[in-house]
């Protein structure tokens, strides 16, 4: 198992880990707009070249190596295919149902993130309380899954729901493998190559699967993509490796649960998405389930 040292949660790290919440529940948005002009794995393979030099010059201004070292290609590759594979789930999933939808269903990453890092990272244990939090929270995934989102925006919501929830396990794996890549190797050279490597499985797949365009480019579109790509690929990922040098992945992850509270609300005023009675209560429970963690670890700690 991997030892990862005990560090106060501030309310820097806090409100960092919030912030980066909201980015991701606008991410899952932005994508929905993206995907009027592009299809799901050209948008993911765009998003990706497009971020890409917002990596490379992090890593040119802080002075840092991106040649992988030996013994490192193996393990970064392996985060890169897994990486992808999460991004095509997840594009796929915004394509099918709905944005707040996938949203909510997506953020079931934390509570999966705590079970697999309970197995995988030392000193980050399920205690009894954490289990009813991630029980409740799970509920509320649920009520979620089976719901139903507004018929203009989710063409196939039980498979796009489906969808989200496989992106969330796929999520969970990259958060505590990414934990344990960055106590050996350096964070920026870690994200930096998981979106190299993931870039040829994208460009594969979109080539023989997709048209290149699925309507026209817009300014909406573009702006879209400028977010997803600079904001999201760029500043959120270095930003989410650097705590998860410092912090374990089932702690952290308890500070991101306003993921789909964000994706709702920006969903709602975007796209005009109504709030079902299922939807409320899914993020309603997910919320509760994960404020319990919350308060749960903070005693711990």
């Amino acid at each position: 198992m991997t030892e990862v040292a005990r560090r106060p949660i501030t309310a820097g790290v806090v409100l960092t880990a919030v912030g980066l919440s909201a980015m991701w529940g606008g991410n899952v948005v932005g994508i929905k707009i993206t995907l009027e002009t592009l299809p799901p794995v050209w948008c993911a393979f765009w998003r990706m070249l497009i971020g890409l030099p917002t990596l490379w010059i992090w890593a040119r201004v802080g002075g840092v190596d991106l040649m992988p070292k030996p013994g490192e290609g193996r393990p970064l590759l392996l985060l890169g295919g897994i990486f992808g594979f999460q991004i095509m789930l997840l594009n796929w999933s915004v394509q099918l149902t709905s944005a707040a939808y996938s949203a909510v269903l997506v953020n079931a990453a934390p509570i999966l993130t705590n079970v697999i890092a309970h197995f995988f990272v030392a000193d980050d244990r399920l205690s009894k309380l954490r289990v009813l939090g991630l029980a409740l929270a799970f509920g509320g995934v649920s009520a979620v899954l089976l719901g139903k989102p507004d018929e203009r925006l989710a063409t196939a919501p039980l498979l796009g729901n489906a969808l989200a929830l496989a992106t969330a396990l796929a999520i969970a794996s990259r958060m505590v493998y990414t934990q344990r890549l960055v106590q050996g190797i350096n964070s920026t050279r870690t994200i930096f190559w998981q979106v190299v490597f993931a870039l040829p499985l994208f460009l594969i797949v979109a080539l023989l699967t997709e048209e290149p365009l699925a309507g026209p480019i817009t300014v909406r579109t573009a702006a879209a993509m400028a977010y997803c790509s600079f904001g999201v690929v760029g500043i959120a990922f270095i930003v989410w490796v650097r705590l998860l040098e410092k912090y374990p992945p089932g702690l952290l992850s308890v500070f991101v649960f306003p993921m789909p509270l964000f994706g709702v609300l920006f969903s709602a005023l975007i796209f005009r998405e109504s709030i079902s009675p299922s939807l409320a209560a899914g993020v309603a429970l997910v919320a509760i389930g994960i404020l319990i963690v919350t308060l749960e670890k903070r005693v711990r700690a």
